[in-house]
């Protein structure tokens, strides 16, 4: 975990947010702990595929394409519950 991380934390607490964005385990793991809800980048792409407003599977895709990762078990489970 980060210092940015950290920051996002204490600023999403300072902020009383509603949600924060965080794909660092540790991050996360923490934010948890601390009260907060968190969701990732995949957390995001799902909820916008279910808004109608991507297609999961292309954007799936694309984000393989740069250096995310992504397990096979957790990328399965996403596509099939894509609407």
């Amino acid at each position: 975990m980060g210092a940015g991380e950290r920051e996002a934390i204490l600023l999403a607490e300072e902020l009383e947010a509603d949600l924060i964005l965080l794909d660092d385990i540790q991050a996360r793991r923490l934010a948890v702990e601390r009260g907060l809800i968190v969701t990732g980048l995949l957390g995001v792409l799902q909820q916008s595929a279910t808004l109608g407003l991507i297609d999961l599977t292309v954007a799936i895709e694309r984000l393989r394409e740069t250096n995310f990762w992504i397990s096979s078990s957790l990328l399965q489970s996403l596509l099939e519950q894509d609407p």
